[in-house]
């Protein structure tokens, strides 16, 4: 490798702020015990999934650290004896699907404990151990300084560690340093990193919290600040304590939420505007502003983690904003999250949608229009106001602001990290409105698949529907045609009984072939046509008469006898004879039949 190349890393770059979902899609037996394989999705993205082996005492251990919060997780109960029998695993296997009901929750879901239970590169334990190796590596050339000990779980951050530190030259003040990784919008080198930080660790500002010590590495970033005991924003409307779990503190909090007066709510939006315009024009990008970022002492709000821009973390409410094609912008996301901070110190609970639908019973009515200007749907929609249009709001204009004699705010930056960091300003824009632009295709991909989804159940009824109107009718006419089998059935049987069975008194013709056939008399002559309609044929000989269906009776029977010595005593040689081509118009002579 030449001297000069430059080494490509390998790391993956995490968004924390990503949301991750698992589902439990199989088990195995290993080593007498049994292990769940989990599959895990990060992000709203389906390509960034992996899987991993988990044993029932892991959701166990994640179990005692969820009852911090007072929410536990419904797990199934344990058994000594027969825990390996299939039917059990089954049946666990789908009682630990309640997992998911973690990830459901926002708290939950960001918590760290919840993210490392299942992560694919290494075991939960080993990320404090690997972030403490990289801040004592850093503090190897700093004269002065040393690692006390952890502070765990207080943050929401994967990748992001506290620790406390202690400084010879500040021995009665109690230092916290956070621990960085780099995050996927880190667009500068370790040059620009550094030189950057370095003006951070200059800042002076009346709004904005000075840090006491700034390391940068080729993985992440050491910022060392004085401890304030009174905690965040966050903490005061949560009403915890700053150094206890990020699940316990804002989880359930058991004391509940308190909101601000209206002149506490007035001022500090007047100062956070105040900061936030102030990094604007120096061209800095910040993008973290949210209640736990930010310090109140004396009256008098301090921004914290000014350093997360640069290092390419992504903000607290990007899933939020990522949903919105408008806010494409640094300054439209920090409008955006002042926004939430301004709803929740307002209302004392965070807001945990994107807009609100209605803001009517909005506590402080001043307040209203300034919420609808930022989070109302139409303003999402159409375009949020600027840093300076909010400062001419008469919510934060009358507001009057106190400064000590003798501050001022200073942030040095040169024309040439200017330049880079207005690079790096427009790539993070780009890469905003990219996700914003797959956020957008995924959910015309659930629409469709939903709208797809409502047609297939609708032809699925209408198929049903058709198929029983087709069933009743397939009924509806065999039926019909069982009643007339049956019908004509019982008029057959009727016919050959009559046929069959002679009545009293009714004589019946003997066959012509039988055995008396040559006592037959022979036929009388026909009758005489009957007004010019010739008679209808005479039967053949040794043809049965026909016998007609209807049940014999005395008078039918003697109808009948007439009928058959007619036919039997019709002669047709006394009928007139008729010339071809003539009709039987002329009216027939009466003959007198013997």
């Amino acid at each position: 490798m030449a001297i000069f190349e430059k080494q490509s890393s390998n790391k993956i770059l995490l968004d924390d702020t990503e949301a991750i979902k698992c589902t439990i899609e199989n088990w195995v037996a290993v080593n007498g015990h049994t292990e769940f394989t989990i599959k895990v999705y990060r992000g709203p993205y389906s390509n960034k999934t992996w899987k991993v082996n988990r044993r029932y005492n892991d959701f166990y251990k994640l179990h005692n650290v969820l009852l911090t919060s007072g929410i536990p997780l419904e797990l199934p109960p344990k058994k000594l004896i027969g825990n390996m029998d299939p039917h059990f695993i089954s049946e666990r296997q789908q009682g630990l699907q309640v997992i998911r009901n973690v990830y459901w929750n926002y708290w939950f879901a960001n918590f760290t404990f919840s993210k490392r239970s299942f992560c694919s590169d290494r075991e939960p334990n080993q990320f404090s151990e690997v972030a403490l190796q990289h801040v004592s590596l850093a503090l190897r050339g700093e004269q002065g300084w040393e690692v006390v000990g952890p502070v765990p779980d207080i943050g929401w951050r994967l990748r992001k560690h506290y620790f406390q530190l202690r400084c010879k030259s500040m021995p009665k003040e109690e230092i916290l340093g956070a621990w960085t990784d780099f995050g996927p919008d880190r667009y500068l080198d370790d040059r620009d990193m550094g030189a950057s930080l370095k003006s951070i660790g200059q800042l002076q500002h009346p709004y904005i919290h000075s840090t006491d010590l700034t390391l940068c590495t080729d993985t992440g970033a050491l910022v060392a600040r004085v401890y304030n005991k009174e905690g965040s924003l966050r903490d005061y409307l949560c009403t915890a304590k700053p150094k206890q779990s990020f699940l316990k503190k804002y989880g359930n909090p058991k004391v509940g939420h308190r909101c601000l007066s209206a002149e506490q709510v007035a001022l500090y939006g007047r100062q956070i505007l105040e900061a936030l315009k102030f990094l604007h024009d120096k061209g800095f990008p910040y993008g973290h502003l949210s209640t736990g970022n930010i310090l109140i002492d004396n009256d008098r709000i301090k921004l914290l983690d000014i350093e997360n821009g640069i290092l390419g973390v992504p903000s607290f409410y990007r899933p939020y904003f990522i949903q919105h094609k408008k806010i494409n912008t640094m300054q439209a996301v920090d409008v955006y999250c002042f926004g939430h901070v301004l709803y929740e110190m307002t209302f004392g609970v965070p807001l945990r949608e994107s807009v609100v639908e209605d803001i009517q019973e909005c506590p402080i009515s001043k307040n209203q229009n300034v919420l609808e200007r930022i989070l109302s749907p139409e303003a999402c929609r159409n375009g949020l106001p600027t840093v300076a249009e909010l400062l001419s709001d008469p919510l934060f204009a009358l507001t009057v602001l106190k400064l000590y004699p003798g501050e001022k705010a200073h942030f040095k930056l040169s024309t040439q990290l200017k330049d880079h960091l207005r690079t790096a300003i427009e790539k993070m824009e780009a890469r905003l409105r990219e996700e914003q632009r797959l956020v957008r295709g995924q959910k015309r991909l659930a629409r469709l698949q939903e709208m797809m989804s409502v047609e297939e159940e609708e032809k699925r009824k209408h198929n049903k529907k058709q198929e029983r109107r087709e069933q009743k009718l397939h009924n509806q006419k065999q039926k019909s045609s069982m009643e007339k089998v049956n019908s004509i059935s019982g008029d057959r049987s009727d016919s050959v009984n009559s046929s069959t069975t002679p009545s009293v008194g009714t004589s019946t013709p003997p066959s012509a072939s039988g055995k008396y056939g040559s006592n037959i008399p022979s036929p009388p002559p026909p009758p005489p046509p009957m007004d010019g309609i010739p008679p209808p044929p005479p039967p053949p000989m040794g043809a049965a008469p026909e016998v007609t269906s209807p049940p014999p009776t005395a008078e039918t029977d003697e109808k009948r006898t007439a009928l058959l010595n007619d036919i039997c005593g019709f002669n047709k040689t006394h009928l007139r004879k008729i010339k071809p081509g003539c009709g039987v118009k002329t009216k027939s002579r009466k003959t007198k039949v013997s």
